[in-house]
């Protein structure tokens, strides 16, 4: 194993899925990172951001054999931080390139919990798009970053009706959304919610005819969701609605490349 790691954010990614895969570990990328590796057509500047981080996804039963691989492969582990929460999400630091590393362990849980269990092998990189989606837009209150990567993903994906196995096609379920919004209704509620943010937050920099695609795609989703039939539980929580909360307020996560718990947060992947 290569024990220190790569200066280029995009070559140690690369190396920590080819490394973490030898380990029986296999990952996934997440966060702007994650959302990059779906680019199948041109990235308008407007949606291009640089990356500080790296967040990754590997399965529940694979947690520790990760935190053992990346000891060994350079990162030094939020030791309080992996006690605490280890089951569920792990902390690293590059301290080399002062980068952090998240890893979450089976599931994705910020403000609604997305399980992501046997959900790794939709894309030799990344999660499938329609997870990465769900990962940016489970958050109520949605940043910029969140408003372009979503942008990223629609633009670059046609909307399918299977959940993203057919060979060499790489599309955005409607299924996966529906799989979990459509028992859900707080789930339901904030990916409607920020969907139409995306749709009246996108870049002023982006042409007519790539926001007409963002928007209409979006605008289907919404429609898909609306549409689709509702389990008894979505129905009853309904009836509540807005008057009482329906999401989780994320604890902060030490944010800076230093093995410390006291640094201001950030509650997202990146």
């Amino acid at each position: 194993m290569t024990r220190r790691p790569l200066a280029d954010i995009h070559a140690e990614a690369t190396r920590l899925l080819d490394e973490l895969s030898v380990c029986a570990a296999p990952a996934r990328l997440i966060g702007g990172l994650g959302v990059a590796a779906h680019d199948h057509v041109r990235v308008p500047p407007s949606l291009v951001r640089a990356f500080a981080d790296i967040d990754l996804v590997v399965a529940r039963r694979a947690g520790r054999s990760a935190a053992r691989a990346l000891g060994e492969l350079g990162y030094t582990p939020n030791a309080r931080f992996n006690a605490l929460h280890g089951s569920k999400r792990l902390l690293f630091y590059d301290m080399t390139n002062r980068r952090q590393l998240d890893v979450f362990v089976g599931e994705f849980a910020m403000c609604h919990r997305l399980d992501l269990d046997g959900r790794l092998n939709h894309h030799a990189l990344a999660l499938s798009a329609a997870d990465l989606l769900l990962t940016k837009l489970q958050i109520v209150q949605l940043n910029h970053k969140d408003v372009l990567d979503a942008a990223r993903l629609l633009l670059n994906h046609e909307l399918s009706d299977d959940d993203g196995d057919l060979p060499g096609v790489d599309c955005l379920s409607n299924q996966r959304i529906l799989s979990v919004t459509a028992g859900d209704w707080g789930w339901h509620t904030t990916l409607s919610d920020n969907l139409a943010k995306v749709a009246r937050g996108l870049p002023k920099e982006l042409a007519e005819r790539e926001a007409t695609v963002v928007v209409r795609r979006a605008e289907v989703l919404l429609e898909v969701m609306a549409a689709a039939p509702k389990s008894t539980r979505w129905k009853a929580r309904a009836l509540v609605g807005r008057r009482k909360a329906w999401y989780e307020l994320p604890e902060e996560v030490a944010g800076s490349a230093k093995p410390s718990t006291t640094d201001p947060g950030r509650t997202t992947s990146g």
